[in-house]
């Protein structure tokens, strides 16, 4: 997602790190019949205490960029012209299985599905595809965030084979930074607000160039962590979620803060300026179309068990 190179994004911690213990096995999720609304009770509070958990974990590891990442990389492979499931890509939960962990664009996720692995043992009747998801939300909410609406009883696809092909995530430095955001988030249904919108998760986290080949190896607001140091950040601090990403970008006065091809372009773009503008001077309007934004993202190519989805609220 990001579907935006949001997130070619280091893990943020320095913590001991889960085994993997069968992370790229497929699921066994063939068969599964449709849930009761017992069954869809029990699931909802089983989702809660993975909530509770991804909390806890985003507390002692600070690894809120990177969950996020996970959760908008899933979603993000999502073609609107292909009707057929899994086949048209999005929050499936693909991402777990090493062939697309190995997508270029995913360069550092292993790090994020071995911090959530342990919270998926724990809870083995939540799938991937809603562990991601739940996890990006929940990584924006508690960096002080928007409340996102979010839904969940997404079913998981259950083979490698299953996986989208490489190629549908956003490049960090294309030739016509404009044409390629709208080629990519077109494809998946998404708006020009909305591209503006999810753009402003770029408050969160660092770029590193051993990953994605953009940013400084090292800057004073990353040299010293939290997590691993080093890396380059959109935002001076870059584990709190606000407008600040558009105000820095607009301003464009620190060096030491990075500005892609695909940032800049929401000011210099007609129509992304617009929305980039009113970001920069209001905060709670960029809440409110993030939120709306990423919880359309989450939904993208899923298939929901319940059919109407699960809520936690």
């Amino acid at each position: 997602m990001a579907v935006h190179h949001l997130l070619r994004r280091g893990v943020s911690s320095g913590s001991p790190i889960h085994p993997l213990r069968g992370l790229f096995l497929a699921s066994k999720e063939l068969g599964r019949h449709p849930l009761s609304s017992a069954a869809a009770g029990d699931a909802a509070a089983e989702l809660r205490s993975a909530r509770e958990d991804v909390r806890q974990l985003l507390k002692a590891t600070s690894c809120h960029p990177i969950l996020v990442r996970l959760g908008w990389h899933d979603a993000g492979t999502y073609d609107k012209n292909i009707p057929e499931w899994p086949k048209c890509g999005g929050a499936n939960g693909s991402l777990r299985f090493e062939v697309e962990l190995k997508h270029g664009a995913n360069a550092g996720l292993v790090n994020a599905l071995k911090l959530i692995q342990s919270i998926k043992d724990k809870f083995s009747g939540v799938t991937y595809a809603d562990l991601f998801q739940l996890a990006s939300a929940t990584a924006i909410e508690e960096a002080g965030g928007p409340k996102i609406p979010m839904i969940y009883g997404r079913v998981d696809v259950t083979a490698p084979e299953q996986c989208p092909p490489e190629g549908r995530l956003p490049a960090a430095g294309p030739p016509s930074p404009a044409e390629h955001l709208r080629e990519v988030f077109y494809r998946m249904g998404l708006n020009d607000k909305e591209i503006v919108a999810l753009s402003g998760a770029h408050t969160l986290g660092r770029a590193r160039p051993e990953r994605s080949g953009w940013g400084k190896p090292e800057t004073k607001y990353t040299k010293d962590g939290p997590g691993a140091p080093g890396g380059q950040s959109w935002t001076s601090q870059w584990l709190k979620f606000d407008n600040s990403y558009f105000k820095a970008i607009k301003e464009r006065r620190d060096e030491d803060l990075l500005v892609l091809p695909t940032d800049a372009v929401l000011f210099e773009d007609s129509s992304f300026k617009i929305y980039a503008e009113k970001y920069a001077t209001d905060q709670d309007a960029f809440f409110e179309d993030y939120a709306e934004a990423h919880a359309k993202l989450s939904n993208l190519g899923a298939k929901f068990d319940p059919p109407k989805g699960i809520s936690l609220e």
